[in-house]
């Protein structure tokens, strides 16, 4: 089901999924489903949480479903972390490369990956490190954060 722009959403019962780094502050999942307009879906994580995908609390232990094209289902949340680091994924704002003559795995990373990385303080790789380590959690959409929302929702419709 996907949601008109002006159509309100409950989000109680919602979770986000986030993790507190020591630099950035509170960093969230986000997540497109671009299948609707033939693009590969995005995954990223972002400091905003407007911008961020919602999950039901059950995502781990069960099926649950997408009720939009900015949220995670069950499968989609389980394997969030390996898309998210796939150089191979169209659109991956993470990239790696192996040097063989230094034999030296390269990590480049782009898009919002890149500009968090640039005010983490940390290298990529070790950025990277902290994201694939940290302990990332469930915590409740804010009712604040439906309204300022929509409001990019439907910026993105506009503009994306």
């Amino acid at each position: 089901m996907s949601l008109d722009d002006d159509e309100a959403r409950n989000s109680e019962g919602w979770f986000l999924v986030a993790a507190d780094h020591p630099e950035l502050g509170r960093l969230y999942w986000r997540y497109f489903d671009e299948s609707s307009v033939n693009a590969p879906d995005y995954y990223g994580i972002t400091d905003n949480a407007r911008l961020a995908s919602w999950v039901l609390p059950e995502w781990k232990t069960s099926d649950v479903y997408a009720e939009d094209y900015s949220d995670l289902s069950s499968s989609t949340a389980r394997y969030f972390m390996r898309e998210l680091f796939n150089s191979e994924r169209f659109g991956s704002d993470y990239l790696e490369s192996f040097d063989w003559d230094t034999e030296q795995l390269h990590i480049e990373l782009s898009g919002e990956l890149a500009v968090l990385q640039g005010g983490s303080g940390q290298s990529e790789e070790d950025f990277v490190a902290w994201i694939k380590s940290a302990t990332w959690f469930d915590t409740p959409v804010s009712a604040e954060f439906t309204i300022k929302r929509l409001k990019n929702r439907a910026i993105h419709h506009t503009f994306g």
